[in-house]
């Protein structure tokens, strides 16, 4: 297939790179830096004299950000216009590869924020470039920005730009709705509009809040009203930015663990506030210029994370805002690693080394040989016969014999006799004689009672805390305790084998479902071809961090604005198409590390339970000397303090 330059010149064209519904990108052999597109069919005379424009005003201002035409290309010389030759721009990807979380895991795993930073610079230099030279992008799109991995960025589609060829405008009649600012959102078509740099800067800062903001849209939200929300181009027709200052009174606030709008220096979220609201909408967005300004300014405050290496912020936080997204379960930047089948560890190969000659049955039988120690049999006052000591006959009770009265009254009458003319005190100073008999005895007695309750207490007491202490260090309960915990390790020991193969079932599970989940990870929403999910929704499915079929759950779209049964019911029918392309072989699954992991940390449990078995019979022997030794201190004791006990009893009865 060969082609003519504007010059003459023949330009043998090569394989085909890539096609769209307009035209056919094919290599130049005789320029590797040069890369031809040619239209299916020739274009209107107004299109060809713009080509020939652009190709006759090329400079490197423009090519070093633009796929910018560097010569039209005609069938035959002299002849229309057929296509151009541009810069080839291979070795570039996609801007969303680089702002999609989900892209940028697959094709940029170790690319911070300083580069999406980097990269915003870039875009906005490139939109300066064609400002300067007087021209308008016009359809502003994820799809036309190509970026390197040096940061560099190239615009595409340049034929569809708005072009002023000295005063005569060609215009750009076509646009993506979801980049279309408000002011336009309400036109029936772009036919005959005559862009501004203004409607561009709209489209740049909602690029720039891609790449800053992990993929999210301005406009797309959590509702706080029924009535707004469902369409994404309503929303930015009315203005409904969601991370705005005043975002609740619009209607609107952010997605839940969306990166906030504060991690931006306040001049930067002023800007993208001008350029989302009503201001903005009346002329006064941040120009590509100012972007590139406080986008370089943003550059030179970068601080780094001591936690991570990939956590790179604004100076002007006191914290690292990645930290605090991950720990809500949000990791933005983080470098690949191979994630460890879990359960597992490395031993070393001597930890996994059974026992040497160990037999469980022999062990065991060695275990069951020792018998249990016999349980102490508290002795209780009750078994012992005791006599009560009797009282002292100062301390009998406190009534007076008949013989003490005879003796009293005899006494009183031989004293009226005596002295008759006393008589009035004889039987007074008598009973006063007899009350003081009768005190003397009560007292007496009292302090016998308290003698024998006091008694009868201490022995009890010293009775109680000698079971106790028996009890409480018996040890036939520490012996019991040792035969349970041994039979267990026998059962474990035993049950093993099984164990390790359910983990391995289970390792193997997780295999799957992790390598099920890498795979889904490259199935991208924004690639995919699913009914009733247009840009608009696809935006809105990554603005609320649904990226890739692995992200897709029925729950998680269900509530999304705008998305009821019928487009849930389509994502989780693409994410069911995606599952089944995804391959699995079980004899895979698990590497030769893996394999030896699983070996060593059962052959750790089962060289750790075989030496509890096998230490098992000198342990319970010892446990059962120990308990005859404690029963025969304690046993004495206890007798003893038993029939104190007794004996104390016996005498508090005799009061």
């Amino acid at each position: 297939m060969k082609y003519f330059s504007s010059k003459g010149l023949s330009v043998p064209l090569g394989r085909e790179l890539g096609r769209g519904g307009e035209g056919a990108v094919f290599e130049v052999p005789s320029d590797q830096g040069l890369v031809a597109k040619v239209y299916h069919k020739a274009p209107n005379p107004r299109k060809q004299a713009k080509l020939s424009f652009m190709a006759s005003t090329a400079d490197q201002k423009l090519l070093s950000y633009v796929a910018w035409p560097k010569a039209t290309l005609h069938e035959r010389r002299g002849g229309p216009v057929i296509g151009f030759l541009m810069p080839n721009i291979g070795g570039k990807e996609a801007i969303h590869a680089v702002y999609s979380p989900a892209h940028r895991r697959q094709s940029h795993p170790n690319a911070a924020w300083n580069y999406l930073v980097y990269v915003s610079r870039n875009i906005a230099a490139s939109f300066a470039t064609i400002h300067a030279h007087g021209h308008v992008v016009g359809d502003v799109n994820q799809n036309s920005f190509m970026v390197g991995r040096d940061s560099k960025v190239t615009l595409i589609d340049s034929d569809s730009f708005q072009i002023n060829a000295a005063g005569t405008l060609h215009l750009c009649e076509v646009g993506v709705p979801h980049f279309t600012p408000p002011e336009l959102q309400s036109l029936p078509t772009f036919k005959g509009l005559t862009r501004t740099s203004n409607h561009d800067n709209f489209g740049l800062a909602l690029l720039i809040f891609h790449v800053l903001l992990g993929g999210r849209h301005p406009f797309s939200g959590v509702p706080l009203r029924h009535d707004v929300g469902n369409e994404l181009e309503k929303s930015i027709r009315d203005l409904r930015y969601a991370y705005a200052r005043d975002g609740s009174k619009r209607g609107m606030v952010p997605p839940p663990r969306s990166i906030p709008v504060s991690i931006l220096p306040a001049s930067i979220e002023t800007m993208f506030h001008l350029a989302f609201t009503e201001q903005g909408a009346a002329g006064a967005r941040p120009t590509a210029a100012q972007w590139v300004a406080a986008l370089d300014g943003l550059r030179a405050t970068l601080t780094k994370c001591g936690a991570s290496g990939m956590h790179i912020y604004p100076n002007h936080l006191h914290a690292c805002p990645w930290c605090a997204l991950e720990r809500q379960g949000v990791r933005y930047f983080t470098a690949p690693a191979a994630m460890a089948v879990p359960g597992a560890t490395q031993r070393s190969p001597s930890a996994a080394t059974p026992a040497s000659g160990f037999m469980l049955h022999e062990v065991w039988e060695r275990i069951q040989a020792i018998s249990p120690p016999p349980g102490i049999t508290i002795p209780s006052p009750s078994q012992f016969q005791a006599t009560g000591c009797p009282l002292p006959p100062h301390a009998a009770k406190s009534n007076v014999s008949l013989p003490l009265q005879v003796i009293v009254v005899l006494l009183a009458l031989g004293l009226q006799a005596a002295l008759p003319e006393y008589w009035w005190l004889t039987w007074p100073l008598a009973g006063i004689g007899l009350a003081s008999i009768i005190s003397r005895q009560s007292s007496a007695r009292k302090a016998e009672v308290a003698i024998r309750t006091d008694a009868v207490k201490v022995a009890e007491g010293h009775y109680k805390m000698l079971v106790a202490a028996a009890k409480k260090d018996n040890g036939v309960h520490r012996f019991q305790s040792c035969m349970r915990a041994l039979a267990q390790a026998k059962q474990r020991l035993e049950s093993l084998p099984s164990e390790e193969r359910n983990e391995g079932a289970e390792w193997i599970k997780a295999a799957y479902l992790r390598r099920q989940r890498e795979f889904l990870d490259t199935c991208f929403v924004d690639d995919a071809d699913i009914p009733g999910i247009g840009p608009s929704r696809k935006a809105t499915l990554v603005s609320f961090g649904i990226e890739s079929a692995a992200d897709v759950a029925a729950d998680a779209v269900r509530q999304l604005p705008g998305f009821g049964e019928a487009l849930t019911s389509a994502m989780m029918y693409w994410r069911k198409e995606c599952e089944n392309k995804f391959v699995f072989d079980p004899k895979q699954a698990l590497s030769t590390d893996d394999l030896k992991a699983l070996k060593a940390k059962f052959g750790a449990i089962r060289h750790s339970l075989e030496n509890t078995l096998a230490q098992g019979p000198q342990e319970l022997q010892m446990l059962r000397q120990q308990a005859l030794q404690h029963a025969s201190v304690m046993l004495p004791a206890i007798e003893a303090s038993a029939r104190q006990l007794a004996q104390a009893q016996a005498d508090w009865k005799m009061l």
